[in-house]
């Protein structure tokens, strides 16, 4: 599917494009590691809803006003005194100009071009002004101060969310494989490590299923395949490294593994996408087998001598499989209890359930 046609994606570059049809130019920043075509869905959806952008990647670090006023053809009578402001002129009502290619080396040049540009756009009505698009990568969020009437700032942050990794995820998997009883849960823990890198999600996606599970040895193979094994992600926004994910400040997985993960995060992502997926699951098992007990185990029945129990289906799992051991279950039943329960045990004392348990056809009858 296409990732740009998610809520939150979409939302941001319906913003922007609204931005630029009220004749505001707009700085798009976004960190070095963020979707590699970014700029590609951006000039896609322009088009689609009828503008005739010009794209431009500055391939020189030369001066902006020179730069864009060869890149796009034009011709001034003279250099001198040539400035933002007769560029402006040159360019007609409703020009839009994508420039790609702005990074932390050359900001400080192109704001200071941007800013002359700006107040030479300030002079025409807003329907006619014509109006730039910037993508700029790697810059620091604080030296993106690029507020004004006539332009404005749209920071690549915050931007998915919890919805839109699983939303992808599931419609990715069902497209390359027939849909496992155990999908929801393989998808919950793709989209809990991948989080907004639809890169990793797609890496992982094509891994197999049980893989999945030694997050470790998972996510250093995807970083090697993904071609960033060489570098070190800061845990800084810029870098891409950190972001706003669902109103809470959360690192790379990539991040992560640098820091050798102390808090064991990492298994803690992986622990909420089980226990959201698995401890329902457990529930329903566990009514199943209250109806499959009470043929054998007549109620009320006394437990440690200290509780009545009017009816079985008053007994959480751990409870349940100690009735099954001690009123003489034997066989399936018995195994199904004690490892309901062991699963159930191991989730709430947040831990992880290994493939073998977590995949068991018992939890998807």
């Amino acid at each position: 599917m296409k990732w740009y046609t998610l809520p939150g994606p979409a939302d941001f570059i319906d913003g922007v494009m609204q931005q630029m049809r009220d004749g505001i130019s707009v700085v798009v920043a976004t960190p070095n590691f963020a979707q590699p075509n970014l700029e590609d869905a951006f000039v896609e959806q322009l088009r689609h809803t009828h503008w005739a952008p010009e794209r431009v990647t500055i391939d020189s670090p030369g001066d902006p006003l020179k730069w864009l006023t060869d890149s796009l053809y034009l011709e001034p009578v003279q250099w001198v005194g040539w400035n933002a402001e007769k560029l402006c002129s040159q360019l007609r009502a409703g020009q839009l100009i994508v420039i790609e290619g702005v990074t932390a080396l050359n900001w400080d040049a192109w704001w200071t071009f941007l800013r002359d540009f700006e107040v030479a756009s300030r002079q025409r009505a807003s329907d006619e002004r014509p109006v730039l698009l910037v993508f700029v990568r790697g810059v620091p969020q604080k030296c993106l101060q690029a507020e004004r009437a006539a332009l404005t700032t749209s920071i690549w942050s915050g931007v998915f969310g919890e919805l839109d990794t699983l939303t992808y995820v599931d419609q990715r998997l069902r497209c390359i494989r027939k849909r496992a009883r155990h999908h929801k849960l393989i998808v919950r823990q793709i989209a809990a490590l991948a989080l907004w890198d639809l890169d990793l999600a797609d890496y992982l996606i094509n891994q197999p299923e049980r893989d999945v599970f030694d997050i470790e040895v998972i996510l250093q193979a995807a970083r090697c395949a993904l071609g960033r094994g060489d570098s070190t992600l800061g845990s800084n926004w810029e870098s891409g490294g950190l972001d706003h994910f669902d109103g809470v400040d959360m690192l790379h997985p990539f991040a992560l593994l640098d820091g050798s993960d102390p808090a064991k995060e990492l298994q803690r992502r992986m622990w909420t996408a089980q226990a959201a997926e698995l401890l329902p699951l457990i529930e329903v098992r566990r009514r199943e087998l209250v109806r499959s007990l009470e043929r054998h185990v007549p109620c009320p029945l006394w437990i440690d001598s200290k509780r009545q129990i009017r009816s079985l289906e008053e007994l959480e799992i751990g409870s349940l499989a100690y009735v099954a051991q001690t009123r003489g279950i034997r066989g399936e039943l018995k195994d199904r209890a004690e490892w309901l329960a062991r699963c159930r045990n191991i989730l709430a004392h947040l831990g992880l359930l290994s493939d073998g348990d977590a995949l068991d056809p018992r939890l998807y009858q």
